[in-house]
C-alpha cells in the first residue's frame, strides 16, 4: 500500500498557492514532499488560486474561508475550520479504498488550530508542527485578539499533540518552548531555497563604466526596510541601480523616495516562478532591516544566494548563523544607512569581492540551505521509518 503525506494549513492569512512569502515556504515543503511520498494531500482553508504544474498532483482539500462580521465571530469560524480540517484529516487516515495510508502529518502552525494534530495523535499518524511567528504575540500587538485566553490554549495543545515542533528562527523557537506544555526545547530549522530554480545567471562582461543593479525581492512591507534601501543605495560611492521585484503597501512609497536620485525599475506582483528571471538582471543583491526585535528567517537571503548574487544583509534574528559574514555575504548592523552603503559601494568597487562572494553563497546555498536540507532535517526530528517513505 502506498504511503501518503498530508499537509495542513488553516492560517487564513496564507494563500497555498500565492506569491506571498508565506505562499513559497508552502509550496516548497509540497514539493519536498511529493519527492519522499507517493501521494501528498493538502488541507487548506485559502488554495489561493491553481497550483503550478509540478504541484498539480498534489490533491487538494479546501475547506470554506473562515470569515465573520466581527473580529469575535471569525475566530469562531477559524475554531470552526480547525474541526472541519480534523474531520478530513480523520477520513484520509481512515480511507483504505484510495489505496494509501497517511505516514506524515505535516502542519503550518495556526493561531486557532487544536483538534488537526490532536486527531492525527489518536489515529498514530506522526506528525510535525512548523512554527513560523510567534502568532499570539503578532495578532494581539498588529491586529486585534478577542479571545485571547482560548487561542493560548489551543496553541498549547497544538504544541503538546505534535511529536515533532520546529521553529524558522531561533527567537521563534525560544517562544515555542516556552509555550509547549512537555517542555522541550523546539529546534530552529531556518527557510531554504529551491537550488534547481534559483541558479546563477551566465557569466556577463562587466565594463567598468556600467552601473551596477541592487535587487530586492519581498512584499514591501513596512519591517523590509525599504527606505534604509533607497537611502544607502544613494549614498553609496559607486552609481548603482535599484531592481525592486514584487509588490506590496510600500512599494509606491519606496518608488517615490527613489526618485529623486536613484534610477528604479520596479516589477510589480510576479510568481514565484518569475523570480529567478529577474534576479538573472542584477548584479547585487540586498537584504535591509531596520533596527528593532526581528524573528523570522528570510527567504530571500537564500534566494539571492543561490543565485549567485552578492548579497548585503542586516544581521537580524538568525541571519548571522545563516551565511558567514565577509566570505558568503556582506553583513551589516539593523537599520545602518551607512554601513549598507559602505557594503554595497565596497561590492560596486571590487570585482574579485564579488565573484567570490557569488561562488561561495551559490556553495552554501547547495550545502546547507537548499530546501531538500531543510525538509531533510525537519523529517528527522520524527525519525520516520525508511519503509514510510517513497
Amino acid at each position: 500500500m502506498m504511503t501518503a503525506a498530508v499537509y495542513i494549513c488553516t492560517d487564513p492569512g496564507v494563500p497555498a498557492f500565492g506569491a506571498k512569502g508565506c505562499s513559497v515556504h508552502l509550496q516548497e515543503v509540497l514539493r519536498e514532499l511529493l519527492r519522499r511520498y507517493r501521494c501528498v494531500h493538502l488541507i487548506t482553508t485559502r488554495p489561493g488560486g491553481n497550483p503550478p504544474a509540478d504541484l498539480a498532483g498534489v490533491v487538494v482539500h479546501a475547506l470554506p474561508r473562515p470569515a465573520g462580521a466581527s473580529v469575535a465571530a471569525r475566530e469562531v469560524a477559524q475554531r470552526a475550520a480547525d474541526a472541519a480540517a480534523a474531520l478530513r484529516l480523520a477520513g484520509l487516515c481512515s480511507d483504505h479504498h484510495v489505496g494509501h495510508r497517511v505516514g506524515l502529518v505535516y502542519q503550518r502552525y495556526g493561531l486557532w488550530s487544536a483538534e488537526t494534530l490532536e486527531t492525527a495523535r489518536r489515529l498514530g499518524v506522526p506528525s510535525v508542527l512548523e512554527v513560523n511567528a510567534p502568532l499570539l504575540e503578532e495578532q494581539a500587538t498588529h491586529r486585534e485578539l478577542v479571545d485571547a485566553a482560548e487561542a493560548e490554549r489551543r496553541t498549547r495543545r497544538l504544541l503538546a499533540a505534535a511529536d515533532a515542533p520546529f521553529a524558522v528562527a531561533g527567537p521563534v523557537a525560544r517562544w515555542a518552548s516556552s509555550m509547549d506544555p512537555r517542555w522541550r526545547s523546539v529546534p530552529a530549522i531556518g527557510n531554504g531555497v529551491d537550488v534547481a530554480r534559483f541558479t546563477p545567471a551566465p557569466v556577463r562582461e562587466t565594463a567598468e563604466s556600467r552601473t551596477l543593479t541592487v535587487a530586492f525581492s519581498g512584499t514591501f512591507k513596512p519591517w523590509h526596510g525599504l527606505e534604509l534601501l533607497v537611502d544607502a543605495t544613494a549614498a553609496a560611492s559607486v552609481p548603482l541601480r535599484l531592481l525592486l521585484i514584487g509588490d506590496g503597501p510600500e512599494l509606491g512609497v519606496t518608488c517615490a523616495r527613489a526618485a529623486a536620485g536613484v534610477p528604479v525599475t520596479a516589477t510589480g506582483q510576479v510568481s514565484p516562478a518569475e523570480v529567478p528571471v529577474w534576479l538573472h538582471t542584477a548584479d547585487l543583491a540586498a537584504a535591509p532591516y531596520p533596527a528593532g526585535e526581528h524573528y523570522f528567517s528570510p527567504l530571500k537571503v537564500a534566494e539571492y544566494l543561490a543565485a549567485g548574487l552578492p548579497t548585503v544583509a542586516s544581521a537580524i534574528a538568525d541571519v548571522p548563523a545563516l551565511v558567514a559574514d565577509g566570505t558568503e555575504a556582506l553583513l551589516v548592523p539593523p537599520g545602518d544607512v551607512a554601513g549598507t552603503a559602505a557594503a554595497l559601494g565596497r561590492l560596486g568597487r571590487d570585482v574579485a569581492l564579488r565573484r567570490s562572494l557569488a561562488a561561495a553563497g551559490r556553495r552554501a546555498a547547495e550545502t546547507r540551505l537548499s530546501w531538500t536540507a531543510v525538509v531533510d532535517r525537519s523529517l528527522a526530528l520524527l525519525a520516520v521509518p525508511a519503509e514510510d517513505v517513497a
